[in-house]
């Protein structure tokens, strides 16, 4: 597991050298200390263990569906790795500041395939790649989802292998800015 700050795993004696010199020898205070240390320990263990598994590396399971239900990001039958790498590409996408090298990596995660940017005017792109495989309606519906976020509002743009395969217009409609789009979990409800 790898976790951003290391465990703490010595209470006791940390406690202990943190006493007074004075009731360094005293038995009564150590039991003591030792009692207040085990327990402080037993919670920083459970503490530790909570936080290191709900990191997006760690999760697996149930905790994995919980981070994605937090992005806004369904299973849709995927593996524990398959699913983690697509909440990280909410993540990104959530995070975007709208850039073409942004926007271009979340597409490529999408789609498994490289993915050129290619300006088409001044509120609009397309995004080209290769694949012989064509994508399901959910993983479309998602792609359109996730790389929507990262666009910025009124930017028309196309994901498109050969023929165009996802266009959002950019428009403010019901069908672009709509339930599907913010209010509606991507693929439907779990």
């Amino acid at each position: 597991m790898t976790s951003p700050t290391p465990q703490i795993t010595d209470y006791v004696r940390r406690i202990q050298d943190d006493l007074l010199s004075q009731f360094h020898h005293d038995p009564v205070i150590n039991d003591l200390m030792e009692v207040i240390g085990l327990e402080i320990q037993r919670c920083e263990d459970l503490l530790y263990d909570v936080a290191t598994k709900t990191l997006l590396d760690n999760a697996v399971g149930d905790i994995l569906d919980w981070l994605g239900g937090i992005v806004r990001v369904q299973r849709l039958g995927r593996t524990d790795s398959d699913y983690r790498k697509i909440i990280g590409v909410a993540i990104a996408a959530n995070d975007s500041d709208g850039g073409a090298e942004q926007i271009t990596w979340i597409a490529s995660q999408l789609v498994g395939a490289t993915v050129q940017y290619v300006q088409e005017g001044v509120a609009r792109f397309r995004l080209d790649y290769e694949s012989d495989d064509t994508m399901s309606d959910e993983l479309t519906e998602e792609a359109l989802e996730l790389i929507g976020r990262a666009v910025p509002a009124g930017v028309a743009w196309r994901l498109q292998a050969g023929e165009a395969l996802a266009i959002n217009t950019g428009r403010y409609d019901a069908d672009t800015y709509g339930e599907g789009r913010y209010g509606a979990i991507i693929g439907g409800e779990p």
